[in-house]
């Protein structure tokens, strides 16, 4: 199935290029901030509500802050400046067309490989391995996603606690839909980026990178999420940790894959839906003018 999907999105991709090319790619206007949990809506979280958690957590905070040598309102504005830096990043400089058309050319003959998967195990580690599981039940959802986000908010990943009703949609459309490519701006055109699922993980990596070393592509981003809070808390807790071998990735460009995730398999409209679904079911119908609009329309 892989295979065939492989070379009809080959062909479809050389058909577009001329015309992709004509057109200006689009740049990226806003920033992605956290949005509350029960929204039906996950992704990045780079910083926490600090009004709430400084409140049931102020001693911590201030020893956090002591162990920096810093007062408690130094260590909240520096997380905020941490969070500004990263947020900033995620706004690419506009890219001409005709880089834009050299960039699609290379990922024309990047597409995907026939090969039938991605060797991605799911060999994360369980939940109590990274907390200690049995102080974090004692805590109702919202503060266990205060807790889990502020946790992670100096270190070099990404984190989210997501809806078990949302998290469950996604986890069935995995099933349906193991596979997808996201576009993702660069500063020297767009660079395609292939998605799989692997039990509750998802990995990403480049599309160039998969054609050029098929089942020896590195994951640039996994996404793990740990499902033993689901049925007692309603949560589902996400932790996205970005290859270091070599680094190809930022913060920022890890909020937006996990963003365009979110978008395109649970909480976008159907039209995103129904992109991924063509993917799967009608691979010489796909339209990757499409593909870009819809990503155009996430931000």
């Amino acid at each position: 199935m892989l295979s065939n999907i492989s070379r009809q999105i080959a062909r479809n991709l050389n058909v577009q290029q001329k015309k992709l090319a004509s057109k200006p790619f689009f740049q990226l206007e806003r920033s992605f901030v956290p949005s509350k949990l029960g929204q039906g809506r996950f992704y990045a979280a780079p910083a926490f509500n600090a009004a709430h958690f400084e409140a049931k957590y102020a001693q911590k905070i201030k020893e956090i802050a002591k162990s920096e040598g810093l007062t408690v309102e130094e260590l909240k504005q520096k997380i905020k400046d941490e969070a500004a830096k990263k947020l900033k990043a995620a706004q690419p400089k506009k890219v001409q067309p005709k880089v834009v058309a050299e960039t699609t050319k290379k990922a024309s003959a990047a597409t995907i490989a026939a090969k039938s998967q991605l060797p991605y195990d799911s060999s994360a580690p369980t939940l109590d391995k990274l907390v200690k599981l049995e102080l974090l039940e004692k805590e109702t959802p919202e503060n266990i996603a205060k807790i889990w986000n502020a946790g992670h908010a100096n270190k070099d990943c990404i984190t989210a606690a997501i809806p078990s009703d949302v998290y469950n949609k996604l986890y069935k459309r995995s099933q349906q839909y193991p596979m997808f490519v996201v576009p993702m701006p660069r500063e020297e055109g767009v660079e395609f980026f292939f998605l799989q699922f692997s039990f509750h993980q998802v990995n990403f990596t480049s599309l160039l990178e998969y054609k050029t070393k098929g089942t020896e592509a590195r994951p640039f981003l996994t996404l793990t999420h740990f499902t033993e809070l689901e049925k007692s808390k309603g949560i589902v807790l996400m932790k996205g940790d970005i290859n270091d071998d070599p680094r190809m990735l930022d913060t920022a460009n890890a909020q937006f894959l996990a963003f365009a995730l979110q978008q395109f398999y649970v909480t976008g409209n159907e039209d995103k839906l129904k992109l991924v679904e063509k993917f799967h079911k009608s691979p010489a119908e796909f339209d990757f003018q499409k593909l870009i609009k819809a990503v155009e329309t996430l931000v």
